[in-house]
């Protein structure tokens, strides 16, 4: 990389980010295209022209065209806010088959994003909080959520029961359409991408996912990120390796940038 070329890369203020790839795995085409809105809404909110603080990366003794990966995830993440009716919640983990979400913590060991089904979530978080086995503060935890989540407070009064107290309240004939999807964006060390999807499969146990989707960087996003990265090509190797043992629906999607 000459003078002339870094000059001229360290004044880049902004690249065009694209959808370069996709790979469906075990019947997430179909999922996928079932909620045709939500695959249009994923794909136009990672197609757009992205803000960007270029720097030089050296790699031994070559140097090279880079950007911060921490900063394209803030990027990317406030594109998906503009998912029409706050449709998205992020930092959203598991815990004993209910999701909680705070976009004000980064959650270790949570998702990244996720798109709930309310219902069955505050279902599994009043049995938790009041059914035959509840917690001891399950008033207080049940308080806490709806503090954090008032536009849920509707649903919640609902499902409370007061006088069914001790007992667990089944789904009964109400049915939902929302379907149950988690995902990353990923674009730390490769060995990460096995720590999702053993997260994922985790969570499937009780709450069964219809599908990940998981975002990683391909062609020149790729180069211009760290070395040792999760991609596209190495993420496709490693289900096509574990098909069997990956059972959760994933939407692999490879992003690059011009």
């Amino acid at each position: 990389m000459n003078e002339v070329e870094k000059k001229s890369w360290l004044k880049t203020k902004s690249l065009k980010l694209k959808v370069s790839k996709e790979y469906f795995h075990h019947h997430s085409f179909e999922i996928v295209n079932t909620y045709n809105e939500l695959k249009k809404n994923m794909l136009a909110s990672l197609t757009c022209k992205i803000s960007i603080s270029p720097r030089i990366k050296l790699t031994g003794k070559f140097e090279s065209k880079a950007i911060k990966a921490e900063e394209l995830n803030k990027v990317i993440r406030e594109q998906l806010k503009t998912f029409p009716n706050n449709e998205i919640k992020f930092e959203v983990y598991e815990e004993n088959g209910v999701f909680y979400f705070s976009e004000e913590n980064n959650t270790i060991g949570g998702f990244d994003f996720a798109i709930l089904n309310h219902y069955n979530n505050i279902l599994a978080l009043r049995n938790l909080c009041f059914g035959s086995l509840h917690y001891s503060d399950g008033e207080k935890r049940w308080t806490k959520f709806l503090k954090k989540n008032p536009d849920l407070v509707e649903i919640a009064n609902s499902l409370k029961r007061v006088d069914e107290k001790g007992t667990n309240i089944g789904k009964g004939t109400i049915e939902n359409s929302t379907p149950l999807i988690v995902g990353e964006i990923q674009f730390g060390n490769w060995a990460l991408a096995y720590r999702d999807f053993f997260k994922v499969l985790k969570a499937d146990v009780q709450n069964s996912v219809d599908c990940l989707i998981y975002i990683v960087p391909t062609g020149n996003l790729e180069k211009l990120l760290s070395d040792g990265i999760v991609t596209f090509d190495k993420t496709k190797k490693i289900m096509e390796d574990f098909s069997k043992v990956i059972s959760v629906p994933v939407w692999l999607i490879g992003i690059d940038v011009e």
